[in-house]
């Protein structure tokens, strides 16, 4: 066995837990305590989120037969919503991750050359550059509606308040408050579905150093290094990640496919009813990018996953199997044996996060846009 190299593995979602921290969902190691963290913690998803959500809510309950106030409030009510179940979900269960995260640093998990480091690096890249598509698209559809709301006098989002909107100084305090918590939301929406693919982009790093390791096994101690990987591949399916990733997130994922679709649909259909490149146009354009690359991260990470748990059966083959003993090329078919079948990351065991699948939602999507074009005809 060579020596490991400390690789840190959570300087990659670094600024997740950044975002985190500022919203109150990453305590101490002791978990949340009644202090003046969960206090903020309170204040800050009262004022940023409830609020925002109640009001549109209400709004949507009360005006259920005008079909543009119902699109122009349920696209977003689907995703305030969804963003109070992950975050719950995710406050609940993050001690359980934060130890999740703890066992990168054991031996097992670590790298253990310089080439396996390299190989991580391009899934790293992709994994921030979605993270970024995603940031800047809400940064710009904000920027729209802020600057739409301002030339028209009226607040960017429908929504009921108990006093007029439309005077001095109360219209720019309630359209400074949609923003913000839009703002607020969307941000953390954002690092909370990046933080949950993370753990796909983790487990496919694994199972990346894994086959590495597995191809450069030599004659001299080929028993004893098999049984270290053999280890290392049931500590990545049975215990580590994968497992206590569908445990944990995926009847989140489930709902959020669902809504996702549901709330690109309808922004689509904003987005066909209103003057082409105008600042609604563009915001809702924005958004719905927004929406189509947070449904792609889980499924593109899900199906590297896929991809790269399925290579550890060939890449046996280029190990130096042939010098071996014959117990150890017992162990290594046994080995292969267990590794044939292709890990799969799942909604509740209905649907597979591949790409084939997120060709299917965007496929719902415009169903549920057509939908919702028919019946405001």
């Amino acid at each position: 066995m060579t020596n490991t190299i400390k690789y840190d593995w959570l300087s990659v979602i670094k600024r997740n837990i950044f975002a985190f921290r500022l919203a109150g969902l990453w305590p101490s190691d002791e978990g949340y305590k009644f202090d003046f963290y969960l206090l903020r913690t309170v204040i800050i998803l009262f004022i940023f989120g409830l609020v925002q959500t109640a009001s549109q809510t209400f709004m949507l309950l009360t005006n259920f037969t005008d079909m543009q106030v119902v699109a122009r409030t349920t696209f977003l009510i689907i995703s305030l919503w969804l963003m109070l179940l992950k975050l719950f979900s995710i406050a609940r269960n993050i001690q359980t991750l934060r130890k999740l995260l703890a066992t990168l640093n054991e031996d097992m998990f670590q790298v253990r050359t310089k080439e396996q480091i390299e190989n991580i690096i391009p899934s790293v890249k992709r994994w921030k550059f979605m993270h970024n598509v995603i940031s800047g698209s809400i940064v710009c559809s904000v920027i729209f509606w802020t600057v739409e709301s301002f030339r028209t006098r009226k607040l960017p989002f429908v929504s009921w308040y108990p006093y007029n909107t439309t005077g001095s100084p109360q219209f720019e305090l309630t359209c400074f408050h949609q923003l913000s918590s839009m703002s607020f939301g969307a941000y953390l929406d954002i690092n909370m579905d990046t933080f949950i693919a993370a753990f796909s982009l983790y487990a496919a790093a694994q199972f990346d150093i894994l086959c590495d390791n597995v191809k450069n096994l030599k004659p001299e101690g080929f028993k004893e290094g098999l049984v270290a990987y053999v280890k290392h591949h049931r500590a990545i399916v049975n215990f580590s990640f994968v497992k206590s990733y569908n445990q944990t997130f995926d009847s989140i994922i489930l709902v959020q496919f669902f809504t996702s679709a549901a709330s690109l649909g309808i922004t689509m259909f904003l987005v066909v009813g209103v003057p082409t490149f105008s600042n609604e146009y563009f915001s809702f354009l924005f958004y719905a990018n927004a929406v189509i690359t947070e449904i792609f991260i889980y499924c593109w990470f899900g199906n590297e996953l896929l991809t790269k748990s399925s290579k550890v059966f060939v890449v046996a083959f280029e190990s130096h199997w042939i010098e071996a003993s014959s117990q150890g090329k017992h162990d290594l078919l046994f080995f292969m044996r267990r590794t044939q079948i292709s890990l799969k990351l799942s909604a509740l065991n209905l649907f597979d996060l591949t790409l084939e699948n997120f060709l299917r939602i965007i496929k719902t999507a415009y169903t549920y846009f057509a939908l919702v074009s028919r019946y405001d005809k």
